[in-house]
């Protein structure tokens, strides 16, 4: 895939910084009504891709704000949006690492099940901790917690899995259309 080699204008940077934060809250919200199926953080992969680590973390830390600051499923709760803010800080960073190391073309589906799988584990596990762990929970109330959060951690990863396979290449080929990558 061709790569921008000139450097972004701060106009430009700031556009594409909003622009991708919009779009990654926005992708959040589009599927609300589907527990723990989301394009939020595909999109956070993708503007890491893109923008790099420094603004893919902005994009990432605007779009948290607009996301989970203001959902309406969840109130704002400080240690939990930490959580999920230092969570979804993964994403835009493997979404780089994708961009800087040179991977076969039939590489690349695999990395981006990696990333995938692991992005989205380590957000869940940041989330669930999160709670039990301020709320004072002692180390069996913990381990309960982890343990029921399960079934929605393997549907949140299992459905990022597809999406960052079958999403990736097709938006990338996009962003290329329009010299973004």
């Amino acid at each position: 895939m061709t790569r921008i080699k000139r450097e972004l204008s701060a106009v430009e940077a700031a556009v594409l910084t909003a622009l991708f934060a919009a779009l990654a809250a926005a992708g959040g919200y589009l599927l609300i009504a589907v527990p723990n199926v989301e394009l939020f953080t595909f999109g956070l992969y993708i503007a890491g891709y893109a923008l790099g680590v420094a603004r893919g973390f902005s994009v990432a830390l605007i779009a948290s704000l607009l996301y989970f600051g203001f959902n309406p499923q969840g109130g704002l709760y400080p240690p939990l949006l930490t959580a999920q803010i230092c969570g979804s800080l993964a994403a835009p960073l493997t979404g780089r690492l994708r961009w800087r190391i040179n991977i076969p073309a039939r590489g690349l589906r695999i990395y981006d099940a990696v990333a995938a799988l692991l992005v989205t584990l380590w957000f869940d596990l940041l989330t669930n901790l999160a709670y039990p762990l301020t709320a004072g929970f002692d180390s069996a109330g913990v381990i309960a917690t982890l343990l029921a959060g399960i079934p929605f951690a393997m549907l949140h990863t299992s459905s990022n899995l597809l999406i960052f396979i079958f999403m990736t290449t097709p938006a990338l080929a996009l962003l290329a259309r329009r010299n973004l990558v």
